[in-house]
């Protein structure tokens, strides 16, 4: 029961940070990379052409495959096509 209870208060801060994460999709026919710099740290995220990803729950700067660099809050859903990015 404790193991239980521990797994559960560790899960709950990390599925929230999920739930207000934005989403990106890849609506290119080949795979894409971006970079997420959230916190000082950057990382590459690679997308699957079809494949959506959760980046930047809690604000984060992402520069797409064609160079331009946006700033996201984290509740925001971008869709990339010609490696252009549309944030809705």
């Amino acid at each position: 029961m404790f193991k239980t209870l521990i797994l559960a208060a560790t899960a709950l801060p990390l599925a929230i940070g999920l739930a207000n994460a934005a989403t990106v999709t890849n609506k290119d026919g080949a795979a894409i990379m971006i970079v997420v710099t959230e916190g000082g740290q950057k990382t590459e995220v690679g997308i699957e052409p079809g494949k959506s990803v959760n980046v930047c729950g809690g604000g984060c700067f992402v520069t797409m495959p064609n160079g331009d660099r946006e700033t996201l809050s984290g509740s925001e859903t971008v869709e990339i096509t010609g490696g252009k990015a549309s944030i809705k």
